[in-house]
């Protein structure tokens, strides 16, 4: 039951907002599987969302940015794998963390604020996320970030996310299945998690859809401090 709330509640999320599916997954199901379970879990059903969404979405996409931000990301996850070996995990988690709060919390306080969306700005943008990806795993708080202090179209942004994620979410499965984690337990718990699921991301959906569209930078950026709190207490319990 608790595993299932779990995942229901992540799957609101995802099909509100397009991303923190995994983080909050992460962090409910760390209680009672090891995380070496929860990631091949939660990248197959990340691509399952995104397949389920993807009719709704697909005329929102900004290929031209989502390219630069893949282009981006793929420089920078070497980096971020790096600084991994360079700097212990916890530090750096609760770094990003801690960085990701607080800017969230200065710009709930300045709802003014928005950043010209520049090719510069997009691969910065691509480049961090990248680097956070491959140290921390973090890159959909990173990109969320971002996107909230752009003036993005709504629609834009969370279609823009979920084609993002999509495509880093095969290419790290890819690299799951290969080295073997993906296995029959692995594959019945995708099945048995489905359901509950596509129920969630469709109730997240409609959500978004009934969300006027002033007030989706602030849900984005209150959805930030709630996940950034989330994961910074879980580095503490750990």
């Amino acid at each position: 039951m608790w595993c299932a709330l779990v995942l229901f509640v992540a799957s609101v999320v995802r099909g509100y907002s397009g991303f923190g599916f995994s983080s909050i997954l992460m962090a409910g199901l760390t209680f009672v599987l090891p995380a070496a379970q929860i990631v091949p879990l939660s990248i197959g059903l990340e691509v399952f969302a995104s397949l389920g969404q993807a009719r709704g979405i697909l005329r929102y996409i900004d290929r031209q940015k989502l390219l630069v931000l893949l282009a981006a990301g793929l420089v920078g996850t070497p980096i971020g794998v790096y600084s991994l070996i360079v700097i212990p995990d916890e530090p750096l988690r609760v770094a990003i963390l801690l960085f990701i709060l607080a800017a969230s919390l200065v710009l709930l306080s300045s709802p003014g604020f928005l950043v010209q969306i520049t090719s510069p700005a997009l691969a910065l943008a691509g480049l961090i996320a990248g680097i956070v990806n491959g140290a921390a795993a973090l890159s959909g708080l990173v990109l969320a970030l971002f996107f909230a202090v752009t003036g993005m179209a709504p629609q834009v942004m969370r279609a823009t996310m979920i084609a993002y994620f999509f495509v880093t979410d095969l290419w790290t499965g890819g690299i799951l299945g290969l080295s073997g984690l993906f296995t029959e337990v692995t594959i019945l718990r995708w099945l048995t998690a489905l359901p509950v699921m596509a129920f969630g991301v469709w109730a997240g959906s409609w959500w978004f859809a009934a969300t006027p569209p002033r007030s989706f930078k602030t849900m984005i950026l209150c959805l930030l401090v709630a996940l950034s709190a989330i994961g910074l207490i879980r580095v503490v319990l750990a």
